[in-house]
């Protein structure tokens, strides 16, 4: 630690707390939960070796990490009393010192300790090789008396061992504000002035823009100054989208009118919630069939496929299940699948979902082996020639961007396919969130996905909370993060109706089809922000030039009566139009 780390603590407490939450030295007091499988010890860090610090070391990964296993490991403190609504100021150094030049995660948890475990913070933290400062500020959710709750670091998430320094927890009372504490209200990187927008909007400029040129020319081929020129973009290249139902673009009523009409005003790409899994597809498919026509007739021609494999038991039919003993005929029936639905839809989807969630939904993995993943792919290829192949799974860019182990995992099968010459083009990162995930960190997340070579989509966007302004907010960012990243081509969110919605809180529009303030943040992006409609004159050599988001457009032309018009696609390489005007 150097002695400017020293310094920064200090001026990180110019203004004065009303207490710590700390019943004596943080260093000192913290308890060990789960020694089994951890243990703190105290060390002595900095350049001069003096600065007393905590070393966490997981040395046993507990049982299932990724949920309930990951507090099988803990630090834990006992602070003192805090009423509701007071505000907690954090500020911690933290390093990563094993794995070496790798990332350690934890959870910070503030909870009651008893039944029901009310959270007040819980934020998941990736900690890397140098010194970081972690400092965020929360509001207490209920009142909490003198050891009525507790303050932990979750350990348990992986092997590794991170070191804690200049730990402050402090409560500055009801009253005070995170704004004049110096903290970034909302999330990190939500201020309006925070580097990373200046970055994405010249990634975005770069890579979803295009210089369209317009030839305006006369029956004998010559240019026609002056000529009125409009370029009106119809529909994005980049594919945005949403889950839908075959029975909200099918079945009649006012409601599915409203809902297939925003479906035609909003998307540009679709995919079916639940219609195209292989239960629903053993029960019905002439109705996903019927929902695609509609789909196409009414100019949306992108839909993807969701999805050949779930493999944990409670995702497949039963007849499925019933063969966990017999792992050939399983084997043989689950590929059996793949060939008929893939060719069943065959030139009719832009891609599948060949595997979902592949990290943790293991059943058939653990009776056929890992190859049959590999099999399962290739006779997707097999069935359907051309439409792209992805591995689809959750805890990518959600979970703060922190849950490494899930990362890793994910990564790795992915590489291994690459590796193998199995035919996996793309990689689908699904995006619930319940809190958002930094921007900055989303971006380091997916430049190590893209490191690849695949494709990248966010496939299943939903943001789950009652503050609809953070909701709008984080809705806004991630789409730029999304739009702004070379490896990525498709947004798609996992519903955008209320009454259609597994987690209605998350929805662009309340039961009554009112536009919530994430609904307006869709709007607005796509269709203002990231949308082209210009016009001009054309110069002395009928040309009319305009830099526009790339897509398809309506050209059109005018010079007194005389008309016509084209259709073009203006693509980030540029495109040039020649229209002859009657």
């Amino acid at each position: 630690m150097r002695v400017g780390l020293v310094c920064a603590l200090l001026a990180a407490a110019t203004v004065h707390a009303e207490s710590t939450v700390f019943n004596g030295d943080p260093l000192t007091i913290v308890e060990t939960v789960g020694s089994q499988y951890a243990r703190i010890e105290p060390v002595l860090v900095g350049s001069d070796g003096t600065t007393p610090a905590l070393r966490l070391t997981t040395h046993t990964v507990p049982p299932n990490p990724e949920s309930v296993g990951a507090y099988g490991a803990r630090a834990r403190w006992w602070p003192v009393a805090a009423e509701k609504g007071d505000l907690i100021l954090v500020s911690v150094w933290l390093r990563c010192v094993e794995p070496v030049d790798g990332e350690c995660i934890t959870r910070f948890v503030v909870e009651r300790n008893t039944d029901p475990y009310t959270k007040s913070s819980d934020p998941i933290l990736a900690i890397g090789p140098q010194w970081q400062n972690a400092r965020f500020a929360f509001r207490m959710a209920e009142g909490y008396a003198a050891r009525g709750y507790r303050l932990e670091f979750w350990l348990g998430y992986q092997k590794q061992a991170f070191e804690v320094a200049g730990f402050d927890v402090n409560n500055y009372g009801p009253d005070a504000n995170p704004v004049d504490l110096g903290v970034e209200s909302g999330y990190a990187g939500h201020a309006p002035d925070a580097a990373w927008r200046a970055a994405a909007a010249g990634r975005i400029d770069k890579l979803r823009k295009g210089d369209l040129v317009v030839e305006v020319r006369d029956a004998q081929g010559r240019p026609v100054p002056g000529a009125h020129v409009r370029a009106r973009m119809t529909r994005h290249e980049f594919g945005f989208g949403s889950a839908v139902t075959a029975a909200g673009l099918l079945d009649p009523g006012a409601t599915n009118d409203v809902y297939r009409e925003k479906v035609k005003e909003l998307f540009n790409t679709v995919v079916f919630e639940n219609d195209l899994k292989w239960p629903s597809w053993e029960r019905e498919r002439a109705r996903p069939l019927q929902a695609i026509g509609w789909l196409n007739a009414n100019g949306i021609g992108r839909v993807r496929g969701h999805t050949l494999v779930w493999p944990g038991w409670q995702y497949l039919p039963q007849s499925i299940q019933a063969l966990r003993n017999d792992p050939e005929t399983l084997r043989a029936r689950v590929v059996e699948h793949v060939r008929d639905e893939a060719s069943a839809l065959s030139g009719r989807l832009i891609e599948w979902d060949v595997v979902n969630e592949l990290t943790t939904n293991r059943d058939l993995q653990n009776v056929l082996g890992e190859g049959v993943v590999a099999d399962w792919f290739r006779a997707a290829r097999e069935s359907d020639a051309n439409a792209g192949l992805c591995l689809n799974d959750y805890n990518i860019l959600s979970a703060g961007g922190a849950n490494i182990p899930h990362q890793n995992y994910y990564f790795n099968a992915l590489r291994g396919l690459i590796d193998a010459g199995v035919p996996v083009t793309c990689a689908g990162m699904q995006g619930h969130f319940s809190t958002p995930t930094a921007p900055e960190r989303m971006l380091q997340v997916l430049d190590r996905f893209a490191q690849l070579g695949l494709r990248l989509r966010i496939t299943e966007y939903d943001i789950n909370t009652a503050d609809e302004q953070l909701q709008a907010d984080f809705t806004r960012d991630i789409l730029t993060v999304a739009f702004s990243h070379p490896a990525v081509d498709q947004f798609l969110m996992w519903g955008f109706w209320e009454g259609r919605h597994w987690r209605p809180d998350a929805a662009m529009y309340r039961r009554d089809w009112t536009e919530k303030p994430n609904g307006a943040i869709w709007r607005k992006m796509l269709f203002e922000e990231w949308w082209t409609d210009d016009s001009g004159e054309a110069n002395g050599e009928g040309r009319f030039t305009t830099r526009g988001f790339t897509g398809d457009y309506v050209v059109e032309v005018s010079l007194g009566d005389r008309r016509a018009s084209v259709e073009a696609k203006l693509s980030a390489r540029g495109e040039t139009v020649v229209i002859p005007l009657p």
